[in-house]
């Protein structure tokens, strides 16, 4: 038995275009966002996706809806999956923190460090595992489309052993697809390639 998470990020929101810091806080989609939304629910169109599970922030919220109109299953969304909190660097944009001389250990390796008010990218990695897990357990041999956030995608990656020296931005455009298999008889995920 296994469970099929099909992991998107979501479409392009204005503070994206503009590479600022959105972390827990978030802005709209922009119009190649809602674009990216609906191509992403095209892909999935032949995979009997069952439900639309989305991060409980905006803009996956928004992604989540414009997908369901395409696909034309329930939507259910979930806190667990919000963006890794970045705290004191939310809001900001990246030109601002880039010369922060934890920068680069913060976005693009898997340690206990974090930003002012933040969360680690171990803390995030296992809250994402841990939700994504509970949710295989409770939609067993079900296929569903998870839409959530980039940063908490490298650091579930970075739990799963995926390791990347990149940073969410480099990784993982918006709209982008991946599928995780939750296998049930040794409660184990695993990327498909």
């Amino acid at each position: 038995m296994k469970t099929l998470l099909y992991l998107a990020r979501h479409g392009q929101t204005q503070w994206n275009k503009v590479q600022r810091f959105q972390g827990q806080l978030d802005s709209a989609l922009t119009p190649a966002g809602e674009q990216q939304s609906a191509a992403l629910a095209e892909q999935l169109m032949n995979k009997d996706i069952t439900l639309i599970v989305s991060s409980s922030l905006g803009r996956a919220i928004a992604s989540a809806t414009i997908c369901q109109k395409t696909l034309d299953v329930p939507t259910i969304n979930l806190s667990g999956l919000i963006e890794r909190d970045l705290g004191h660097w939310q809001g900001k944009h990246v030109e601002d923190i880039k010369n922060d001389k934890h920068y680069h250990e913060i976005l693009q390796q898997f340690t206990e460090l974090k930003p002012v008010d933040g969360e680690s990218a171990m803390q995030c990695g296992e809250r994402i595992y841990q939700t994504l897990e509970s949710l295989a357990q409770n939609q067993q041999n079900k296929s569903l489309l998870v839409i959530f956030h980039g940063e908490a995608l490298r650091c579930l990656l970075e739990k799963l052993g995926e390791s990347s020296t990149g940073n969410a931005y480099q990784l993982f455009d918006n709209g982008c697809l991946l599928t995780l298999a939750y296998h049930h008889q040794d409660s184990q995920f695993k990327l498909l390639r």
